[in-house]
């Protein structure tokens, strides 16, 4: 997707995928290798920095758990004093962009600004943890719908939860991973069973995933223990049934790539 705008200089979103760099796409590393200026995000592979210019500007730029290098407000303003400067700028994410990665809000400061962008998607943790697993976030008869949540944040809104309630498709949240206690509680309240599978995938793209199999009602209880200090999704909902049936109750699986 591109911007209309033809003023001042260029903004690339690109979206890096869930860490290793063969897991970039080719437009995306394009777009890297050929910037002026490099805005990069956390939790990427650290073999991504072999991919920018000699000559590009280089600017860490991520946010991690209470630790941020650089507000929000000050990434905005970044892009826009680059491509002002007639400077290609790729804001690199790690991803896919568009999901929980404040996209929107650098898009609104461009746009502000007659500032032209493109946003190049990306593979996305959510996709990549249960390709790992060897599930589908779909099974024909048993789940048809998905909904991506907000761990940060979901429990402190209600408005969030309309219409889930008895929902019998797939969930995914993330950075729920300190809250699996909290979540399992509120899902069984909201009409899921609590023989519902749960799944909690640490690291997943990075070679080293571990992943940890519950029900809701006993995550509800006795909450999933974090394995790692990577970061985590939660998958909630029949799919992850078969990968129930093979393991015993918060017993970690850890597959080596």
């Amino acid at each position: 997707m591109s911007s209309n705008k033809t003023e001042h200089g260029f903004v690339s979103f690109v979206s890096g995928g869930p860490g290793p760099i063969d897991l970039l796409t080719l437009r995306g590393r394009s777009r890297i290798e050929s910037a002026d200026v490099i805005l990069y995000d956390a939790l990427l592979d650290p073999g991504f920095l072999d991919l920018f210019p000699e000559d590009a500007q280089i600017l860490y730029v991520g946010k991690r758990s209470g630790e941020h290098a650089r507000t929000q407000s000050e990434i905005n303003s970044l892009l826009v004093e680059f491509a002002t400067q007639g400077k290609h700028v790729v804001r690199l994410k790690g991803g896919d962009a568009s999901i929980f990665g404040r996209l929107a809000e650098e898009i609104q400061s461009l746009e502000k600004e007659g500032i032209s962008f493109e946003v190049i998607p990306g593979v996305s943790s959510v996709t990549t943890g249960v390709a790992e697993l060897g599930l589908s976030l779909t099974v024909r008869g048993i789940s048809r719908q998905i909904i991506i949540l907000d761990g940060h944040t979901i429990l402190e809104d209600e408005r969030s939860w309309i219409g889930m309630e008895n929902f019998q498709g797939t969930i995914a949240i993330l950075m729920g991973s300190k809250k699996t206690k909290e979540l399992a509680e509120t899902l069984i309240q909201k009409g899921m069973s609590g023989t519902t599978p749960i799944v909690l995938a640490e690291n997943v793209g990075r070679g080293n995933p571990i992943y940890t199999t519950s029900t809701l009602a006993d995550t509800a209880l006795n909450e999933i223990p974090k394995q790692s200090t990577g970061p985590g999704i939660l998958y909630v909902g029949e799919v992850i049934r078969p990968l129930l049936d093979r393991t015993k109750k918060h017993s970690a699986i850890v597959h080596k790539i």
